[in-house]
Order: structure tokens, then C-alpha cells, then sequence
């Protein structure tokens, strides 16, 4: 978590119990639903204070506030396609100032994200591009109920279940499912 921290705010006080809640309180990292942004600009609001604190010009701020207004344009996005669109395209411009957007993944629709240094370290740690560690499975159910399942990249992929909305049998007697699965890095 320290890569979230300006030099300055390395003596941080944080609640041993929920460290990313005492970050989130205090404005070091922002939760963003993935429908998107509370208001237009959130994100890129956010980023701008974060880059003040981290020394850097307004310049930075002003690129990364365009790129998001580019990405957040774009009329070719399907709903929940626009936050992690505006997540690359402020990581992106944060580049040539040597600092990168952070996410910390829990496994659920909820981007937590900060503003760090850019170093192989905390790229490999925190990147948004790092590999998933979970994966997401999803059956749409002839119901029409959508059925998930979360399993580490370790795991086989599900070959027995039933909907959660009309008991039916997912998947036929040699484990292949009765509808297309798609897999998500989560």
C-alpha cells in the first residue's frame, strides 16, 4: 500500500483493521462503481489532487483531465466499458511524468484506485495490466438468469452447477456447459 503514498504521507495513520478503508477515508485511493463515474470528471478530479500531491505540475493534471474527457466520450462503449476506458487513459497519460493508476482488486464491480509511482515494482504489484489472479465465469441461463462463478487462475473452470434462478442444469453430463461461458479476469 505504501506505493499510494507520497513521501510525505509515509507516516500516514491507518487503521490496522481496514487499511484500504482509512486510505479511501482520507483520499489516497477512490472507489468507482463499474456503471461509472458518480459525476462526470470524478476520476480525473481525483487524480488531479493526487498528482499535487505527489509534486507534480498542473500540466500532468490537465493531460490526464483530457485524456479521461476522451475516453469517457466515446459513444462505442457499452455500459461498464467506460470506467476501465477512463482507467487506461489516465494510466496512459500519467506515464511521462512517472507516476501510474494503481487498482486493488477485491473480486467484486467496484474499481479501487490510486495514483503511484511507476516503477516495475508497483506496476507488477498494483497495475492496472498486471495478471488476474481470479477468474470470473458466466453462464447466461436460458431464463435468462446470469450465473457467476469466481475461482482463482489455479482452479479448473466449472463443469457442474445449477441456475441460481430455475434449478436447471448448467452443464450437460460431460461437464460442457449448455450455453456459451464467457471468462473474465476479475
Amino acid at each position: 500500500m505504501a506505493f499510494f503514498l507520497e513521501t510525505a504521507e509515509r507516516g500516514f495513520p491507518l487503521d490496522g483493521d481496514d487499511v484500504v478503508d482509512s486510505l479511501l477515508r482520507a483520499g489516497v485511493l477512490l472507489s468507482v462503481d463499474w456503471s461509472g463515474e458518480e459525476h462526470l470528471g470524478q476520476i480525473s478530479q481525483f487524480v488531479a489532487r493526487r498528482v499535487e500531491a505527489f509534486g507534480r505540475g498542473h500540466a500532468v493534471a490537465d493531460a490526464v483531465a483530457s485524456a479521461a474527457r476522451d475516453a469517457a466520450g466515446s459513444d462505442d462503449l457499452a455500459r461498464g466499458e467506460h470506467v476501465p476506458a477512463i482507467l487506461r487513459a489516465v494510466d496512459d497519460a500519467l506515464a511521462p511524468a512517472g507516476l501510474a493508476l494503481g487498482e486493488l482488486r477485491f473480486g467484486d464491480d467496484t474499481y479501487r484506485v490510486g495514483v503511484m509511482r511507476r516503477t516495475d515494482e508497483s506496476i507488477r504489484s498494483w497495475g492496472l495490466d498486471r495478471p488476474a489472479s481470479e477468474l470470473i465465469y458466466i453462464i447466461d441461463c436460458p431464463c435468462g438468469a446470469m450465473n457467476m462463478w469466481l475461482l482463482s487462475v489455479s482452479d479448473s473452470r466449472p463443469d457442474e452447477g445449477e441456475c441460481n434462478s430455475c434449478a436447471r442444469n448448467l452443464f450437460d453430463p460431460t461437464g460442457t456447459p449448455i450455453a456459451p461461458m464467457i471468462v473474465e479476469p476479475a
